[in-house]
């Protein structure tokens, strides 16, 4: 007999396994976060020095003050004296309103933040320019007995010498224009543009 011949097996290759490649994750970003804004805290308003004289609870929260304005007009001083503010407290107390200076600029308003605020009505329900004691104007809502108060003590305060409540009531009363020469003035009582708003202006005759 033949020698048989060794069963030859294929030869077995060793399997070759792919490389493993190495598992990529994907590239991680820092996290970027926005800057921090600065925080933006409100501008705060430099505390307004007010003359020593004035009573701050006569004074609005956001009242204008001009110091150089009020120092050149002498008249409106006379606007935030002791009397004024006396005469102010008065009608406060009498009326239960809360009329406070919301604008010293050498122009004085008073302002209650409670009262009609007609539109256009400088920001206030009562007014002063004055020149001097022979030539001003005073500004009021018409419809309130405290700014028509105000208005005719005001006269008295920065003139003492005229006393115009009869000729403010009336015209108040009759609602026209009127004119009238007193005390050696030329005053005229009327309608302001404003809603619900009178003036009286003073001037030397």
């Amino acid at each position: 007999k033949p020698d048989p011949k060794p069963e030859t097996k294929p030869e077995e290759k060793p399997e070759v396994k792919p490389d493993p490649k190495p598992e990529t994750k994907p590239e991680e970003k820092p996290e970027v976060k926005p800057d921090p804004k600065p925080e933006t805290k409100p501008e705060e308003k430099p505390e307004t020095t007010l003359p020593v004289e004035i009573d701050k609870q006569l004074v609005a929260g956001d009242v204008e003050y001009n110091k150089v304005a009020m120092d050149n007009t002498p008249m409106a001083k006379k606007s935030i004296s002791s009397e004024a503010q006396n005469v102010l407290n008065s009608v406060n107390n009498k009326y239960g309103t809360e009329l406070k200076y919301s604008d010293l600029s050498g122009t004085i308003s008073l302002v209650d933040k409670n009262m009609y605020l007609p539109a256009g009505s400088l920001k206030s329900q009562f007014y002063v320019d004055a020149i001097d004691e022979d030539n001003f104007e005073i500004v009021f809502l018409y419809n309130n007995k405290a700014t028509v108060e105000l208005a005719k003590r005001w006269v008295a305060l920065l003139n003492p010498a005229l006393n115009l409540d009869k000729e403010i009531q009336e015209t108040v009363d009759a609602q026209v224009i009127n004119n009238y020469v007193k005390e050696n003035h030329r005053v005229r009582v009327g309608h302001s543009t404003a809603d619900k708003m009178m003036y009286v202006q003073v001037k030397k005759k």
